[in-house]
């Protein structure tokens, strides 16, 4: 027989029914016989009530429930997590559009803390923070076997103090330490738009908000006013953000009754959405896309390439195609306010493809786990790429050389909208390096041209113009953009 329950352990034996809850009220541990259930429960009971008397150090009850749920929702991916009391205030705060840190979406990848992509004309944009950087430090903290949301709360904070991310770029051996100081993020959906070329026009879809269908239409529609009949539009680094938005987006552009996306999930079943209006753009379309599109633009990326409605053009994107649902577990007395946010379903593409890289899925057939992410139909491989001397841009990032630089160079030049750094600014910028005690070697500085130039203009420009400028001064250099140009002409020339 086994001994009574002590009355501590029984009075937080509520508590403990929190992460129970979780397995228990799920249709597949529905499906288990009853003494499984109880069996399972008894078990983590047990080991509950040893660890809280038994443990060499004193452990608050609270603590050890929230760790063993922790624990419960990382062995199943890397978005479900359990939410404590700040977490989900600071979840609420985001929801609200506008809140203050450095402006980066994170992910997991390969189990590390993965820069999913920095957001537009943010602090982490301007300090060099790029898709696929690996934080391994926040301040003084290793991130090793930190969750997602738990770096987000560290990340953010008042504007005007500073955070200090340590990164590890792939393919660079040594790690770059970048500090940077937090700002007020609030941004819109749609960054940029105007004609880039003659019956070309082009829109830059940042994120997905609630007003990103609306925002695409107009732009489209003032495009098409000015006489475009070709459309570029620009998912790179957009790492998602509402889901409901992003069948709106694409139904812009497809007919009635097309389908976008299906969700499936064990315990919710398979949903279809689809387009519900008429087509709202005629014209040609072509999407760029790159590593840092992630979620809800790889679903309106994915449903435009099936439903054969655009070219896709870029590189593979991020695979982050699963969906979370945010419950609110309510006011635990004495503790707080909890909720969960735990992977439901997971996206796929009109053709049955899943867009999601962490895949644990009964619908795959064997051999679909390397399919995830949207590939291009043209991909885009920079030119410049071979020649960069890692170590010189690192060392140029990592020592804010750029961000100082501008910030002298604005406060002495006027930065009109024809600005490029041309040979001139280069050679101030050199100049300066030197004043400076940074110097390199001619071979290295020209093999890195094309990069110094751009960091350069987004240094400056960022400062002075707003995305729409610098996005229209940035096109006619820009390869991607250039490679829709060039894809709309042959096809008019057909």
């Amino acid at each position: 027989m086994r001994k009574p329950v002590p009355g501590w352990l029984a009075a937080s034996a509520g508590v403990a029914l929190l992460a129970l809850s979780l397995v228990q009220t799920t249709p597949r541990a529905a499906a288990e016989p009853a003494s499984a259930r109880m069996t399972a429960a008894e078990l983590f009971m047990d080991v509950y009530g040893m660890t809280r008397s038994a443990y060499v150090d004193s452990v608050g009850s609270a603590d050890l429930i929230e760790a063993a749920i922790e624990g419960m929702l990382l062995s199943l991916d890397p978005n479900s997590m359990l939410l404590t009391p700040d977490q989900y205030d600071d979840l609420r705060v985001q929801l609200e559009g506008s809140f203050e840190g450095v402006g980066i979406t994170l992910g997991q990848r390969n189990g590390w803390l993965t820069v999913v992509s920095p957001l537009e004309g943010t602090p982490a944009y301007r300090n060099g923070i790029r898709s696929g950087d690996r934080i391994v430090r926040i301040d003084s903290i290793t991130t090793k076997g930190m969750l997602t949301d738990q770096a987000v709360s560290m990340i953010r904070g008042p504007r005007g103090t500073t955070v200090v991310l340590t990164i590890e770029r792939p393919g660079v051996t040594d790690s770059l330490v970048i500090p940077i100081e937090r700002d007020v993020i609030d941004y819109p959906s749609v960054s940029a738009f105007f004609m880039v070329a003659p019956s070309i026009g082009y829109v830059r879809l940042s994120r997905f908000s609630e007003t990103s269908a609306n925002e695409v239409l107009e732009a489209v529609d003032s495009l098409s006013g000015e006489g475009a009949s070709s459309m570029i539009l620009d998912l790179r680094g957009n790492s998602g953000g509402l889901f409901a938005p992003a069948v709106d987006v694409a139904d812009i552009f497809l007919p009635s009754g097309s389908l976008v996306v299906t969700t499936r999930g064990q315990a919710v079943g398979e949903h279809d959405y689809y387009a519900r209006r008429a087509v709202l753009y005629h014209g040609d379309l072509a999407v760029l896309v790159d590593g840092g599109s992630a979620s809800s633009a790889e679903i309106v990326a994915g449903a435009l390439q099936d439903n054969q409605a655009a070219v896709i053009i870029g590189q593979r994107t991020f695979g982050k195609g699963s969906v979370q649902s945010l419950s609110d577990l309510g006011e635990y007395p004495g503790l707080g306010h909890y909720a969960v946010k735990l992977t439901t379903a997971r996206y796929y593409t009109p053709d049955g493809r899943c867009i999601d890289r962490t895949l644990r899925d009964d619908f795959l057939e064997p051999g679909a786990e390397e399919d995830w992410g949207i590939m291009p139909d043209i991909e885009v491989e920079t030119g410049y790429a071979d020649s960069i001397d890692a170590r010189l841009v690192l060392d140029l990032e990592e020592g804010a050389f750029f961000f100082n630089f501008a910030a002298g160079f604005v406060m002495e030049n006027e930065v009109d909208e024809g600005f490029w750094p041309d040979s001139a600014v280069l050679s101030s910028f050199e100049t300066w390096l030197a004043s400076e005690g940074f110097t390199c070697d001619e071979d290295t500085w020209a093999g890195s041209r094309v990069y110094i130039e751009r960091a350069l203009l987004r240094e400056i420009a960022l400062r002075v113009w707003d995305m729409d400028t610098y996005y229209r001064v940035t096109a006619p250099h820009d390869e991607w953009i250039q490679c829709a140009i060039s894809y709309f002409r042959e096809v008019e020339g057909e």
